[in-house]
């Protein structure tokens, strides 16, 4: 290296002017002659020479060789010994302070030069290592995976921070140790691999890419879930100096597939819910026609039967079996409809208070005379944004459930409160936080399974099969449907001696203060639907209209039929025309097989008689067509199949008018 700056330290000062003349004849540039240890160290920062030619033996209280090691130590800067002496405990101490190299005295130029440049090139490509070994360890402890690197027998040589963190050891403690002692993995069989993989690496130099996730577990005892690889360090020449592992935390990735699954579940649920509902209004109307028959000719056939006839439990039956049908025809009628239902603001322990004064809960109470009801309302309860309809078939389905999972009797826990929910619920996590109306439906009954708590809000979902039995099995899959189409959301857990608890959040109304809800009424024990008014019965479906007509004649009504809504009108103009009997009341079907559906036919009667009375029937819950024959004078609506009981209070209810 030309020019390279040389601090010569020799306490002789003939040998070190000799060498000074060498060291300029052979082109390089003498920084400097000290003949003292100390003066040297002093000395070094400021001349800042490429190398030193360092007299071993030197006066003075600091010889060449501690001399060269604070040099070393201090600067950096590589020390070549000039020396007379070659005995062994001299060479011993020498080559602790890693020399660059030894020139035995006397020596020649030749020997002077070969010893400075290779001394010159080694710690020049030692500087260039240092550097790159700095650069690439820098790296390495601030990329974002954990990396441990071993030696040829799989002990670790080093780690970066990343690894420190997930493993919980600090690099200081794991140098040197087994890597199967710091990277430990859960289960037993994924150790055995890590260790496997290592031996594989080390003696084949294979790569390994994990194709399982598996669990870390650190020194301070976290289970973290990882992904990770090895793969073998290698020198220029191909040989196997070590093994390099990488690995990363996948715990948000975990969390981020689980909420993604939760949510791809969920879709599910409400696309499967939705075509069930969409199925059941495309043929709704058709079904409850055909279901119409088995309903209702039971109850004319019982009025002509003995007390003692055995055939009264086996029409029972056939009545029953067509009720529960219609049940689920109206329930997925339900699910069709989410979506289409008014919200205003209602407070839900109105709501609660109307279910638990309902002919319908006072039913489930008689079914079930072992289960204890405990009711606590919270108090200052604040609006949420409902459907009264909707939230009431929840609470009612709620309670159906509720009340079936304890046969053999229980307790069953009805609470109200408001909370603020600071942190979204597991599961739930794209719920805001927010303040909350919360109800909670607790039983005593058995623990749910965990295989079935994804499932239960499935339609049809009989994971008890004794229960599903009993009821149409599509009542939690409507309190799904009615949370949805509130913005609410169910958390179902186990209570900790026995049972469980079924909780809902409702979000509080931004709309102010809830309306009053109208007063229960109950039915009327006991009413005479008797008549001898005429009535004409409109519908398109033959059986519906012999089984109506037959009823009312029954009655004392006197009755005519139509098939369509022209012939309704030709019938209701002939009878305006006094050509006919005047008709009192007209039944009529909202949906009839030729386009000219009850509207059309209502308004063109409103134009023969203004003031002609009439009742809607339809197979379907209320549609906007129905809403719009009710703004237009049209009494009440009727769902099909009918129930007698209600066709008799709306007819007398409507006759008697004025």
């Amino acid at each position: 290296m030309a020019n390279a700056r040389i601090l010569i330290v020799e306490d002789e000062s003939i040998v070190a002017k000799d060498i000074q003349n060498s060291l300029t004849g052979l082109g390089y540039t003498v920084a400097g002659i000290v003949a003292f240890g100390e003066e040297a160290v002093e000395r070094v920062g400021a001349l800042k020479p490429d190398l030193i030619l360092m007299d071993v033996m030197l006066k003075g209280a600091m010889d060449g060789i501690e001399a060269a090691e604070r040099i070393r130590r201090e600067h950096s800067v590589p020390v070549v010994y000039l020396t007379a002496y070659t005995d062994d405990d001299t060479l011993r101490r020498a080559k602790l302070t890693e020399a660059f190299g030894y020139l035995l005295k006397p020596f020649e130029d030749r020997e002077l030069r070969t010893t400075i440049e290779m001394a010159l090139y080694k710690h020049t490509m030692e500087r260039k290592l240092r550097e790159s070994r700095e650069w690439l360890e820098t790296t390495l402890r601030c990329i974002s995976d954990a990396v441990i690197a071993t030696d040829a027998v799989g002990c670790i040589q080093f780690m970066n921070t990343k690894a420190e963190i997930l493993t919980g050891w600090k690099s200081a403690d794991a140098i040197s140790r087994k890597l199967t002692d710091v990277f430990c993995l859960m289960k037993a069989k994924e150790m055995a691999l890590v260790e496997n993989n290592l031996t594989a690496i080390l003696e084949k130099g294979v790569v390994v890419h994990a194709d399982t996730d598996a669990i870390l577990i650190s020194k301070d005892g976290r289970q973290i879930p990882i992904d990770h690889s090895m793969a073998p360090i290698r020198d220029d020449h191909g040989n196997i100096h070590g093994v390099v592992a990488s690995f990363r935390d996948i715990t948000e990735q975990k969390n981020a597939q689980t909420r993604e699954r939760q949510l791809q579940d969920r879709l599910f649920r409400s696309q499967r819910m939705e075509s069930l509902g969409s199925l059941a209004g495309g043929v709704a109307h058709n079904l409850n026609n055909i279901l119409g028959p088995m309903v209702n000719y039971p109850d004319l056939i019982v009025k002509n039967l003995p007390p003692d006839s055995a055939l009264r439990q086996d029409l029972e039956i056939i009545k029953n079996s067509a009720c529960k049908a219609v049940d689920i025809i109206r329930d997925l009628l339900t699910l069709g409809r989410i979506g289409h239902f008014p919200m205003e603001p209602l407070v839900l322990n109105r709501i609660l208070e109307r279910v638990v004064r309902s002919s319908a809960y006072i039913k489930l109470q008689h079914g079930a005379p072992l289960v204890v009801v405990d009711l606590k309302w919270g108090a200052d309860q604040p609006a949420i944004q409902g459907s009264e309809g909707l939230l009431q078939e929840m609470v009612e389905n709620l309670l159906i459930h509720a009340f079936d999972a304890m046969p053999q009797g229980g307790r069953l826990t009805l609470t109200t409160s408001v909370e603020q929910v600071h942190e979204p619920v597991a599961g739930y996590e794209l719920i805001n936080p927010d303040t909350y109306v919360v109800f909670h439906v607790m039983n005593t009954g058995p623990v749910i399974k965990e295989q079935e708590l994804n499932r239960m809000f499935e339609p049809f979902y009989a994971g008890d099969k004794a229960r599903s039995q009993k009821r149409s099995g599509l009542e939690l899959a409507i309190v799904y449907a009615v949370l949805k189409e509130h913005k609410g959301f169910i958390d179902v857990r186990a209570l900790p001696d026995k049972g469980t608890d079924f909780i809902v959040y409702f979000p509080v109304s931004p709309a102010g203060q809830a309306g009053a809800l109208p007063e229960i009424r109950e039915k009327p024990e006991h009413l005479d639907f008797r008549g001898n008014e005429t009535v004409l019965v409109v519908d398109d479906d033959e059986d519906q209209r012999r089984i109506v007509a037959r009823w009312l004649r029954t009655g004392g009504y006197k009755v005519l039929t139509a098939h369509n809504g022209q012939t309704a009108i030709e019938l209701l103009d002939s009878a305006a025309r006094a050509q006919g009997p005047a008709i009192d009341l007209v039944l009529l079907d909202m949906i009839m097989a030729d386009d000219f559906d009850g509207l059309d036919t209502y308004k063109k009667m409103l134009e023969i008689n203004p003031r002609q009375k009439a009742i809607m029937v339809s197979g379907f819950a209320v549609t906007d067509r129905i809403k719009d024959s009710l703004k237009l004078g049209v009494g009440q609506y009727i769902q099909k199949p009918y129930d007698f009981d209600n066709l008799g209070r709306a007819v007398r209810r409507e006759l008697d008018k004025l």
